[in-house]
């Protein structure tokens, strides 16, 4: 019974580290390295929705094709998140997730605006002045407007999700993630390449003291083995026919 409980504690320390460590490194994130990355809302990437902010995250759902789906904005469940697609080759994997993938840039509405509920801008809701917005990502349509997209919450308290002109907000400035540049490779320096070729000259002189060794402890103990098991000399000699043997004959 103590051995079935022994290997049974020994099963779960092995398990569960496993399925945590698992489940941990299933969770991958992407960073947006570029200005121009475009969230879309289909898997084919023909339905743009908007841009994302460059230094920030997103959260890899899936791979499949030529595009991955992300979310983005997930971190709570007080505001909706943001569900698209991206091209694989705008994906930057992380190796450890960041402690804060999505930062909240929150602006204000300064004058009544229209707020577009839809892409392709068709259902508009009005917008108070003073009313704020969460800044999600932005769009520029035809004619050089910028649009922000983000979580809308008006003066009444009605919350929404849509496009507002950036020229309604107040003193526009979205902050950015520090990005390190990568280090660049540093090629060997001559001192620590003598002291490698040193440590491998040590390493192959010390092969030999061992190889000298063992050859010696060989030797020593074949002269021990012949001396324990050499015949004695006086049954050499009764071995031995000698001319006299015949004499009587």
């Amino acid at each position: 019974m103590k051995k079935i409980t022994a290997l049974t504690i020994l099963f779960l320390i092995v398990i569960f580290p496993s399925s945590i460590k698992a489940n941990a490194e299933e969770e991958k994130y992407s960073r947006i390295l570029s200005s121009d990355v475009v969230l879309y809302m289909d898997a084919s990437l023909s339905l743009p929705w908007f841009t994302l902010p460059y230094s920030y995250y997103v959260k890899v759902l899936s791979v499949g094709g030529a595009s991955a789906k992300v979310e983005y904005k997930g971190d709570s469940p007080l505001k909706p998140s943001v569900k698209g697609y991206l091209p694989i080759t705008s994906l930057n994997i992380v190796e450890t997730p960041p402690p804060a993938p999505y930062p909240t840039s929150t602006f204000t509405i300064s004058q009544t605006c229209l707020m577009y509920k839809d892409s392709n801008f068709a259902y508009s809701e009005t917008v108070t002045e003073n009313s704020s917005i969460e800044y999600y990502g932005e769009i520029t349509r035809q004619g050089g407007e910028k649009y922000i997209y983000g979580y809308v919450t008006l003066t009444t308290g009605d919350k929404y999700v849509g496009f507002v002109s950036q020229s309604a907000l107040v003193n526009f400035a979205l902050p950015t993630l520090p990005v390190e540049p990568p280090e660049p490779e540093v090629p060997e320096s001559n001192s620590e390449l003598q002291s490698d070729t040193t440590s491998k000259s040590d390493n192959s002189l010390g092969e030999n003291i061992q190889i000298i060794i063992i050859v010696a402890i060989s030797v020593v103990a074949i002269s021990i083995v012949y001396l324990l098991f050499r015949p004695s000399s006086d049954k050499a000699k009764e071995g031995v026919i000698s001319e006299n043997s015949f004499d009587d004959d």
